[in-house]
């Protein structure tokens, strides 16, 4: 399982609703410190940035994946992040993938998910920095 693969999993776990930035980057932070050996240890290093534990290259690889056709980034009306969505041909992909991969990190995947996409952009980041206190290090959220 490559990096790619699991945003590609994140992006399908949150639906037809889509998943923000925030809750992408959240997400796999989540999953690589709760499962680092079922995610492996090529996977995303997060960094202290301005909401939180950060890795760049997660939307790089978002982006990968829609020039691939495997995702759908939209811009909601009036918002100023992206949505990421699965097309029909990420989830058939991502169905495939899911069976190379742990099935302990694909349920917990699913089931942080939900959650983050539950949380408003405020609980999500404070969620966060209460569990992982290191990551406020250098945020611009003071709340």
């Amino acid at each position: 399982m490559n990096r790619e693969n699991w945003t590609l999993l994140a992006i399908c776990s949150a639906q037809d609703k889509g998943i923000s930035p925030l809750q992408l980057q959240k997400s796999l932070f989540l999953l690589g410190k709760e499962l680092p050996r079922e995610v492996g240890r090529d996977f995303y290093k997060f960094i202290p940035y301005n909401y939180g534990p950060f890795n760049s290259t997660i939307y790089g690889d978002a982006e990968r994946l829609s020039g691939s056709g495997l995702v759908t980034v939209l811009y909601p009306p009036g918002q100023r992040w992206p949505l990421y969505i699965a097309t029909p041909e990420g989830i058939k992909h991502a169905k495939e993938v899911e069976k190379k991969a742990s099935s302990d990190a694909t349920s917990y995947l699913k089931k942080i998910v939900n959650w983050a996409c539950s949380l408003t952009f405020q609980q999500l980041v404070q969620t966060i920095y209460r569990k992982y206190p290191e990551f406020r290090a250098n945020s611009v959220f003071r709340n």
